[in-house]
């Protein structure tokens, strides 16, 4: 059954999320980097969501942190990658 037409972004944005959970978890095989990327993808995934996107942007840090959330995870990701490179 597919999903309601108003709700389409939303459940494509829970899909992405969970894609970038996943992913994550593949890249970095750390339980606590995979939590901080699901929780700067739950930054984005807030904007379907009255209430949360009231609190986000009530706040300039997670304004902030929502803006520089994709530098953060390539940084993250990036440096993941460097470390066992060079550990190998």
């Amino acid at each position: 059954m597919p999903p309601p037409q108003s709700e389409t972004p939303t459940y494509w944005a829970i899909v992405g999320v969970s894609l970038l959970l996943c992913f994550a978890f593949l890249a970095t095989g750390s339980l606590w980097l995979t939590l901080m990327i699901m929780v700067l993808g739950l930054l984005h995934l807030a904007r379907h969501f009255p209430a949360a996107e009231a609190i986000i942007s009530a706040d300039p840090i997670l304004v902030w942190l929502r803006r520089l959330s994709p530098i953060i995870i390539v940084t993250l990701i990036t440096a993941v990658a460097a470390t066992r490179f060079f550990r190998l």
